[in-house]
Protein backbone atom coordinates (compact mmCIF):
# COMPACT_ATOMS: atom_id res chain seq x y z
CA UNK A 1 0.00 0.00 0.00
CA UNK A 2 2.77 2.45 0.90
CA UNK A 3 4.79 1.68 -2.22
CA UNK A 4 1.73 2.40 -4.37
CA UNK A 5 1.83 5.99 -3.14
CA UNK A 6 5.27 6.35 -4.72
CA UNK A 7 3.78 6.57 -8.20
CA UNK A 8 1.16 9.26 -7.49
CA UNK A 9 1.86 12.21 -9.83
CA UNK A 10 1.11 14.70 -7.05
CA UNK A 11 1.52 13.43 -3.51
CA UNK A 12 0.89 15.16 -0.19
CA UNK A 13 2.72 13.68 2.82
CA UNK A 14 1.36 15.13 6.05
CA UNK A 15 2.21 14.19 9.61
CA UNK A 16 1.64 14.94 13.24
CA UNK A 17 4.78 15.59 15.30
CA UNK A 18 4.79 14.32 18.91
CA UNK A 19 4.46 10.56 19.16
CA UNK A 20 4.72 10.27 15.37
CA UNK A 21 7.90 11.86 14.06
CA UNK A 22 9.24 12.22 17.61
CA UNK A 23 9.13 10.02 20.68
CA UNK A 24 6.91 11.17 23.55
CA UNK A 25 9.13 12.65 26.29
CA UNK A 26 8.41 13.99 29.77
CA UNK A 27 9.54 17.51 28.83
CA UNK A 28 7.90 18.54 25.51
CA UNK A 29 10.57 21.19 24.98
CA UNK A 30 13.11 18.38 24.54
CA UNK A 31 11.16 16.55 21.83
CA UNK A 32 12.98 16.38 18.50
CA UNK A 33 12.13 14.58 15.26
CA UNK A 34 13.88 11.27 14.71
CA UNK A 35 16.84 11.92 12.44
CA UNK A 36 15.83 9.16 10.03
CA UNK A 37 12.28 10.47 9.68
CA UNK A 38 13.42 14.06 9.19
CA UNK A 39 15.99 13.04 6.58
CA UNK A 40 13.44 10.92 4.71
CA UNK A 41 10.88 13.73 4.69
CA UNK A 42 13.49 16.20 3.44
CA UNK A 43 14.39 13.77 0.66
CA UNK A 44 10.74 13.37 -0.27
CA UNK A 45 10.15 17.12 -0.26
CA UNK A 46 12.97 17.47 -2.79
CA UNK A 47 11.21 15.26 -5.33
CA UNK A 48 8.94 16.65 -8.03
CA UNK A 49 5.24 16.47 -7.34
CA UNK A 50 5.76 15.91 -3.61
CA UNK A 51 4.68 18.19 -0.77
CA UNK A 52 5.47 17.63 2.90
CA UNK A 53 3.34 19.19 5.65
CA UNK A 54 3.58 19.00 9.44
CA UNK A 55 0.16 19.42 11.07
CA UNK A 56 0.56 19.48 14.84
CA UNK A 57 -1.15 20.59 18.01
CA UNK A 58 1.98 22.54 18.87
CA UNK A 59 2.39 26.22 18.18
CA UNK A 60 3.75 26.83 14.69
CA UNK A 61 6.80 28.62 16.15
CA UNK A 62 7.77 25.37 17.86
CA UNK A 63 7.59 23.55 14.55
CA UNK A 64 9.83 26.07 12.82
CA UNK A 65 12.45 25.43 15.52
CA UNK A 66 12.51 21.73 14.62
CA UNK A 67 11.98 21.71 10.85
CA UNK A 68 14.21 24.03 8.85
CA UNK A 69 13.44 22.76 5.35
CA UNK A 70 11.93 25.75 3.49
CA UNK A 71 9.82 23.39 1.41
CA UNK A 72 7.83 22.08 4.38
CA UNK A 73 4.36 23.43 5.10
CA UNK A 74 4.05 23.94 8.86
CA UNK A 75 0.61 24.20 10.49
CA UNK A 76 0.19 24.49 14.23
CA UNK A 77 -2.62 24.27 16.78
CA UNK A 78 -4.48 21.43 15.09
CA UNK A 79 -4.90 23.32 11.81
CA UNK A 80 -5.43 26.81 13.21
CA UNK A 81 -1.98 28.42 13.06
CA UNK A 82 -0.64 28.97 9.54
CA UNK A 83 1.72 31.74 10.60
CA UNK A 84 -0.65 34.66 10.13
CA UNK A 85 -1.99 36.79 13.02
CA UNK A 86 -5.09 35.21 14.54
CA UNK A 87 -6.52 38.30 16.24
CA UNK A 88 -7.27 39.07 19.89
CA UNK A 89 -8.82 36.64 22.33
CA UNK A 90 -12.58 36.28 22.29
CA UNK A 91 -14.36 36.54 25.68
CA UNK A 92 -14.94 32.75 25.75
CA UNK A 93 -11.23 32.09 25.22
CA UNK A 94 -10.33 34.56 27.96
CA UNK A 95 -12.61 32.65 30.35
CA UNK A 96 -11.07 29.34 29.29
CA UNK A 97 -7.56 30.65 29.93
CA UNK A 98 -8.55 31.81 33.41
CA UNK A 99 -10.18 28.44 34.12
CA UNK A 100 -7.11 26.44 33.10
CA UNK A 101 -4.69 28.77 34.88
CA UNK A 102 -6.64 28.37 38.12
CA UNK A 103 -6.81 24.58 37.77
CA UNK A 104 -3.06 24.34 37.18
CA UNK A 105 -2.26 26.50 40.21
CA UNK A 106 -4.32 24.11 42.36
CA UNK A 107 -2.89 20.91 40.82
CA UNK A 108 0.71 19.88 41.64
CA UNK A 109 2.51 18.63 38.55
CA UNK A 110 0.19 20.34 36.06
CA UNK A 111 1.25 23.13 33.75
CA UNK A 112 -0.44 25.39 31.23
CA UNK A 113 0.37 25.99 27.58
CA UNK A 114 -1.11 29.16 26.14
CA UNK A 115 -1.55 29.17 22.37
CA UNK A 116 -2.78 31.75 19.89
CA UNK A 117 -6.32 30.38 19.80
CA UNK A 118 -6.36 28.00 22.72
CA UNK A 119 -5.01 26.84 26.04
CA UNK A 120 -3.81 23.40 27.09
CA UNK A 121 -3.83 21.75 30.52
CA UNK A 122 -0.87 19.34 30.68
CA UNK A 123 -1.26 16.60 33.27
CA UNK A 124 1.39 13.97 32.42
CA UNK A 125 3.07 14.55 35.80
CA UNK A 126 -0.18 14.65 37.81
CA UNK A 127 -0.53 11.43 39.87
CA UNK A 128 -4.34 11.29 39.95
CA UNK A 129 -5.81 13.75 37.44
CA UNK A 130 -9.35 12.41 36.95
CA UNK A 131 -11.15 14.77 39.33
CA UNK A 132 -9.54 17.93 37.99
CA UNK A 133 -10.12 16.76 34.42
CA UNK A 134 -13.79 16.11 35.11
CA UNK A 135 -14.09 19.58 36.66
CA UNK A 136 -12.38 21.19 33.68
CA UNK A 137 -14.52 19.34 31.16
CA UNK A 138 -17.69 20.38 32.97
CA UNK A 139 -16.68 24.02 33.47
CA UNK A 140 -15.08 24.43 30.05
CA UNK A 141 -18.02 22.76 28.35
CA UNK A 142 -20.32 25.36 29.90
CA UNK A 143 -18.49 28.23 28.15
CA UNK A 144 -20.38 29.03 24.92
CA UNK A 145 -18.15 28.94 21.85
CA UNK A 146 -15.41 26.81 23.43
CA UNK A 147 -14.40 23.48 21.92
CA UNK A 148 -12.67 20.81 24.05
CA UNK A 149 -10.01 18.56 22.53
CA UNK A 150 -8.71 15.45 24.26
CA UNK A 151 -5.08 14.61 23.50
CA UNK A 152 -2.51 12.38 25.16
CA UNK A 153 -2.07 13.86 28.65
CA UNK A 154 -3.36 17.23 27.44
CA UNK A 155 -6.83 18.73 27.72
CA UNK A 156 -7.20 21.67 25.33
CA UNK A 157 -9.76 24.45 25.01
CA UNK A 158 -10.12 26.57 21.88
CA UNK A 159 -12.55 29.05 20.37
CA UNK A 160 -11.79 27.80 16.86
CA UNK A 161 -13.95 25.20 15.06
CA UNK A 162 -10.98 23.99 12.98
CA UNK A 163 -9.30 20.61 13.31
CA UNK A 164 -6.63 18.57 11.55
CA UNK A 165 -9.13 16.95 9.22
CA UNK A 166 -10.33 20.31 7.95
CA UNK A 167 -6.74 21.48 7.53
CA UNK A 168 -5.89 18.37 5.53
CA UNK A 169 -8.89 18.79 3.24
CA UNK A 170 -7.94 22.43 2.60
CA UNK A 171 -4.36 21.43 1.80
CA UNK A 172 -5.46 18.69 -0.56
CA UNK A 173 -7.75 21.05 -2.46
CA UNK A 174 -5.32 23.98 -2.62
CA UNK A 175 -2.43 21.80 -3.82
CA UNK A 176 -4.50 19.75 -6.23
CA UNK A 177 -2.81 16.51 -5.18
CA UNK A 178 -3.83 13.05 -6.36
CA UNK A 179 -3.15 11.14 -3.16
CA UNK A 180 -2.44 11.84 0.51
CA UNK A 181 -0.41 10.05 3.16
CA UNK A 182 -1.27 11.19 6.68
CA UNK A 183 0.50 9.93 9.81
CA UNK A 184 -0.48 10.47 13.43
CA UNK A 185 -0.74 8.88 16.85
CA UNK A 186 -3.32 10.81 18.86
CA UNK A 187 -7.07 11.17 19.18
CA UNK A 188 -6.89 14.55 17.45
CA UNK A 189 -5.39 12.85 14.38
CA UNK A 190 -8.55 10.81 13.88
CA UNK A 191 -10.26 13.80 12.25
CA UNK A 192 -7.55 13.69 9.58
CA UNK A 193 -7.88 9.94 9.08
CA UNK A 194 -11.64 10.44 8.70
CA UNK A 195 -11.05 13.04 5.98
CA UNK A 196 -8.92 10.77 3.78
CA UNK A 197 -10.27 9.56 0.45
CA UNK A 198 -10.34 6.00 -0.87
CA UNK A 199 -6.97 6.33 -2.61
CA UNK A 200 -5.30 8.01 0.38
CA UNK A 201 -3.42 6.23 3.17
CA UNK A 202 -3.55 6.82 6.91
CA UNK A 203 -0.87 5.49 9.25
CA UNK A 204 -1.50 5.30 12.99
CA UNK A 205 1.53 5.11 15.27
CA UNK A 206 0.99 3.08 18.44
CA UNK A 207 -1.95 1.12 19.81
CA UNK A 208 -5.61 1.89 20.32
CA UNK A 209 -8.66 2.20 18.06
CA UNK A 210 -8.12 4.16 14.85
CA UNK A 211 -9.62 4.88 11.44
CA UNK A 212 -6.19 4.56 9.82
CA UNK A 213 -5.66 1.69 7.41
CA UNK A 214 -2.06 1.07 8.46
CA UNK A 215 -0.73 0.70 12.00
CA UNK A 216 2.92 0.79 13.06
CA UNK A 217 4.05 0.33 16.67
CA UNK A 218 6.56 3.15 17.16
CA UNK A 219 8.00 6.33 15.62
CA UNK A 220 11.05 4.26 14.69
CA UNK A 221 8.85 1.89 12.70
CA UNK A 222 7.34 4.92 10.97
CA UNK A 223 10.86 6.02 10.02
CA UNK A 224 11.28 2.62 8.33
CA UNK A 225 8.11 3.24 6.35
CA UNK A 226 9.21 6.73 5.27
CA UNK A 227 12.56 5.40 4.12
CA UNK A 228 10.78 2.75 2.04
CA UNK A 229 8.59 5.42 0.48
CA UNK A 230 11.58 7.64 -0.30
CA UNK A 231 13.46 4.79 -1.96
CA UNK A 232 10.46 3.88 -4.11
CA UNK A 233 9.50 7.44 -5.07
CA UNK A 234 13.08 8.56 -5.75
CA UNK A 235 13.32 5.93 -8.43
CA UNK A 236 10.19 7.20 -10.14
CA UNK A 237 10.51 10.99 -9.86
CA UNK A 238 13.36 13.44 -10.37
CA UNK A 239 14.38 15.94 -7.75
CA UNK A 240 13.00 19.47 -7.88
CA UNK A 241 16.31 20.58 -9.42
CA UNK A 242 15.56 18.42 -12.44
CA UNK A 243 18.26 15.85 -11.68
CA UNK A 244 17.10 12.31 -11.08
CA UNK A 245 17.86 11.14 -7.58
CA UNK A 246 19.39 7.69 -7.42
CA UNK A 247 18.30 5.16 -4.84
CA UNK A 248 19.16 6.65 -1.47
CA UNK A 249 18.47 3.46 0.43
CA UNK A 250 18.98 -0.22 -0.03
Amino acid sequence: MIEQLAFAPRLLIASDFDGTLAEIVEDPDLATPLARSKTALEGLAGLQGTTVAIVSGRRRSQLTERFDDPGFILIGEHGIDHGEPTGPDTPPLTLARELVDAAARATPGAWVEHKARGVGFHYRAVPDPEQVLDDLRRSGGAIPGIQIMESKKILEFTDSPLNKGMALVALKESLGVDRVLFMGDDVTDETAFAALGESDVGVHVGSGPTLAGVIVPTPSALADLLERLLAARAGAFPTSSGLRQGPALT
